[in-house]
């Protein structure tokens, strides 16, 4: 569903902005790196654009950008670009909500490797309302207050916002093959529900360990009206939730009603069941790699022994 994209351009100054290259030696000691003096543990080449401002939003951000190998040598190439949520815990276990998701690692082995295309890494840090921003429907929890419901203004941040600056800052491809969006939890369902409303400007959907909890199991409706164009990602763990049995259960449904759309599994849509995982950044970092393969290595996801492609 193709969405009317305002003109803003205030972003972030560029004086916000930290810069570090690990390849070249250098040392995370900036506290913004490593706070509270914590080790930082990141791999590869990193931007910060620190307190990122939105019109849109209550709460500025940091915005963490992993560059890949080549980029600071091959002035001439662009590349596609991946934005990913809960930006603090993918990278470094200094900012992360307990484990890292260590994308950053992953990247740097499969780029070096030659299994997946080089690509950016938009982490976008959350924040108290993470909540309320990664929830496309507001519901009424138990106590009869209502929760959530932000996410369309967070969706428009990203695109309205962040991605313009992203696009005139960095050497990116900026069309929507080129483009995807990715999380977990919370953070899954709003990767689904971008891909549901603005895929004129996201093709690469990852939707890791949904909340298909959320208002009444709204999504499961919601799949419905999924474009057919989108190529996506979905995978859950055999732990997961009260009821793990029902948490697969609901899973399955989910996929099943995205197949039904006419997504074909192993080319346009991958299901993968994470046996003995639970609900955790560790169980995340486990697989993520899985993920970065079906986007930008078709190749090295299918060769994966492991990988399970349900009916």
């Amino acid at each position: 569903m193709e969405q009317q994209i305002a003109n803003i351009t205030e972003t972030a100054p560029i004086e916000n902005t930290l810069e570090i290259n690990l390849r070249n030696g250098e040392e995370p000691h900036d506290q913004a790196w490593a706070p509270n003096g914590q080790e930082a543990t990141l791999s590869g080449h990193f931007r910060l654009h620190q307190a990122f401002q939105s019109k849109l939003l209550e709460h500025s951000r940091d915005i963490i950008v992993y560059l890949p190998p080549s980029y600071q040598h091959d002035q001439d190439k662009r590349y596609p670009v991946l934005y990913m949520h809960d930006g603090n815990n993918l990278f470094n276990a200094a900012t992360s909500f307990g484990d890292e998701w260590n994308v950053d690692e992953h990247m740097e082995h499969l780029i070096q490797t030659g299994q997946i295309k080089e690509a950016l890494i938009i982490g976008i840090y959350n924040t108290e309302n993470r909540d309320f921003e990664y929830t496309w429907n507001a519901m009424t929890n138990k106590n009869g207050q209502v929760e959530g419901g932000g996410g369309p203004k967070y969706a428009r941040f990203i695109v309205e916002e962040l991605k313009p600056f992203i696009d005139s800052e960095y050497r990116t491809k900026p069309d929507r093959e080129s483009t995807g969006i990715a999380g977990s939890s919370l953070g899954g369902l709003i990767s689904f529900y971008m891909g549901l409303h603005y895929d004129d400007v996201f093709s690469h959907i990852g939707v890791l360990s949904p909340s298909l909890w959320w208002n009444n199991e709204q999504s499961l409706a919601d799949v419905e009206t999924l474009p057919q164009d989108l190529k996506i990602w979905v995978d859950m763990g055999t732990e997961e939730g009260g009821d793990p049995d029902e948490t697969l259960a609901k899973t399955q449904d989910f996929v099943n009603c995205i197949a039904s759309k006419g997504y074909v599994h192993g080319e346009n849509l991958l299901f993968w069941l994470a046996e003995g995982a639970d609900h955790s950044e560790a169980s995340w970092s486990d697989r993520v790699d899985r993920m970065l393969c079906f986007f930008f290595g078709e190749q090295c996801a299918k060769e994966m022994p492991e990988l399970k492609i349900e009916p």
